[in-house]
């Protein structure tokens, strides 16, 4: 009894040493971000086997010297190294940390059995990591971990150390002391790894709530284009929600707005002739420059302006301050085009497109921050993503100055949509594709995503279990058919011959009957809208449009 409290006296404070060097390196924003990054290729591989072979030699020298053994805690830096990095790294990192120990001139006893099976227990760590990956309180697995590697090597002790008697006698004193303090360790040490990530999550929901609510906030003003006092708002509401010092909005010519500590030559109306906007306008990237962040502003593929961030304390902008700088300025850009847009709408032959275009673009926005403000707390990740979908979706949404697009411009455009509904209602909604390869046709914007709206909202959803909405497109002859089928709760007779009457101004009509005017309008009244339906069992519209096969202008404009 009196030597397990030698033993676990002295590892304890061996590895409390130990554990206070891998805290502080932790804590290093290299390591911290080396730590968020998936390792996948070789480079990041040969990294990790040097760090976790380097920590399991210092575990070596860190070690207590008993009855001709070396009691140690080199086990905890392979089996990190294996349950991080993989199989490969825990053998590799496992075989550095077996040669070092194998030409050290103390602990001979066990000198031939700790060189085999330190490589083989960074093996069985990193295949435990394989199989743990994902999962939810890894310091428990890696305690359970530790426990395995250290009987691996008691083991190897008993086949490799002679005389036998001796070795026994050792795997009794020695076994329970190391199995605590290395179990105990790498329990530890994944509590500090899973800190890391838990503060990585908290920080995203922190940038995505921030992001929401500056949104909320600029999006009354922002689609006015950048005149003074919209801009004055803007820099004005970004200044005092965020960490910045000072923000400012400029033309490509002269300061429109700054708000925040005064800086030399910020002052509205001042020209703009710095060799770092300069170098922004022609790459057209945004560049960071010690504590200044500039931000090109766009009006489609035009740049108008610029957004500048700045921190009095040089050297302090950080990787959360770049994307929310990078997002704004995003968000400013999408904003002003869709300004400009809805402008040009009034030229637009079909004057209820406007009235179409004016329901979409609140409705999808709302429910869309409905489910990123769920997503916040529980998923900061996807709602991040879901923010970058609602930013493509208004830019494909709002893309209407072209009388005519393709196919598939349609279909980008609808699966935006349809991406940021599937967040929504989860296993409730599927939705399928069946598109012919080889063929194309010309349609109005915004023709297929009223139809599949139609479908999710008044077809899926009512359903208790939820439903799929198929979409499909074909050659038929000089023609291309497109079906939006699914299998929903059916839509009435009476309630079709409304959907068709050109008269009804029905909120929930009005998109279907504009899909059809706009159709009869352009190609003829042989290409009106047709819907079938059973109540209870299925709605199937379909539209048909002339076979343009070949046509592919448009075709940038579909991806997202």
């Amino acid at each position: 009894m009196e030597e397990y409290r030698f033993l676990l006296m002295n590892l304890a404070n061996k590895f409390g040493t130990l554990f206070m060097f891998a805290f502080i390196v932790s804590n290093l924003k290299p390591a911290r971000e080396f730590i968020y990054k998936k390792p996948s290729g070789i480079k990041d591989k040969v990294l990790l086997t040097v760090v976790f072979g380097i920590f399991g030699i210092i575990g070596t020298y860190f070690s207590v010297e008993f009855d001709g053994a070396l009691i140690n805690t080199r086990i905890i830096g392979v089996a990190t190294g294996g349950l991080l990095g993989g199989p490969v790294v825990g053998l590799a990192s496992g075989t550095i940390a077996a040669i070092h120990r194998y030409f050290m001139p103390t602990g001979k006893f066990t000198q031939l059995a700790c060189a085999v099976s330190v490589p083989l227990e960074g093996l069985v760590a990193g295949l435990f990591g394989v199989a743990f990956r994902n999962r939810k309180k890894l310091w428990i697995h890696a305690a359970f971990v530790g426990a395995i590697c250290e009987s691996m090597r008691k083991i190897s002790v008993l086949i490799f150390s002679r005389p036998f008697p001796e070795a026994l006698e050792l795997v009794k004193n020695i076994w329970m002391p190391m199995v605590i303090i290395n179990s105990i360790g790498l329990a530890l040490l994944f509590m500090v790894i899973e800190n890391i990530f838990r503060d990585r999550e908290r920080i995203g929901a922190e940038q995505v709530n921030l992001s929401i609510n500056i949104i909320d906030r600029l999006l009354p003003y922002i689609k006015g284009g950048l005149s003074r006092e919209h801009s004055a708002v803007v820099t004005d509401t970004i200044q005092n929600m965020t960490s910045f010092d000072a923000v400012t909005i400029t033309d490509r010519e002269k300061v429109i707005s700054h708000s925040g500590i005064s800086l030399d030559n910020h002052e509205p109306g001042k020209p703009v002739n710095s060799e770092r906007f300069k170098k922004m306008i022609n790459d057209g990237e945004m560049i960071q420059i010690d504590s200044t962040i500039i931000s090109p502003i766009r009006d489609g593929d035009e740049i108008i302006g610029s957004i500048k961030f700045y921190k009095k304390t040089e050297n302090t902008m950080n990787k959360v301050d770049r994307e929310i700088a990078w997002g704004l300025a995003r968000l400013l850009s999408s904003q002003i085009k869709i300004g400009r847009l809805e402008e040009n709408s009034k030229l637009l032959v079909e004057a209820e497109l406007k009235a179409l275009q004016a329901q979409i673009n609140p409705h999808f926005l709302f429910n869309s921050l409905t489910v990123i403000a769920s997503l916040c707390r529980t998923n900061a990740m996807k709602a991040r993503d879901l923010i970058l979908h609602l930013s493509n979706h208004f830019r494909n949404n709002l893309t209407i100055d072209r009388d005519l697009v393709n196919l598939d411009v349609e279909i980008g455009h609808v699966k935006s949509y349809v991406e940021i509904e599937k967040a929504r209602f989860e296993d409730k909604l599927m939705v399928e594709y069946d598109i012919e390869e080889g063929m194309d046709c010309l349609l109005p914007p915004l023709t297929l995503q009223p139809l599949v709206e139609n479908a999710i909202k008044h077809g899926i959803l009512p359903k208790k279990e939820g439903g799929y909405v198929r979409i499909s497109a074909a050659r038929d002859g000089d023609l291309v058919k497109i079906s939006v089928f699914d299998n929903g709760v059916g839509i009435p007779e009476k309630t079709i011959e409304k959907l068709n009457d050109e008269n009804v101004k029905h909120i929930d009509s009005i998109g279907l009957n504009n899909v059809n005017q706009r159709l009869i309008g352009k190609f003829g009244p042989e290409f009106s809208l047709t819907i079938k339906s059973e109540p209870g069992s299925y709605t199937e519209m379909i539209i048909k449009a002339p076979c343009t096969a070949g046509v592919r202008e448009n075709k940038n404009e579909s991806e997202v």
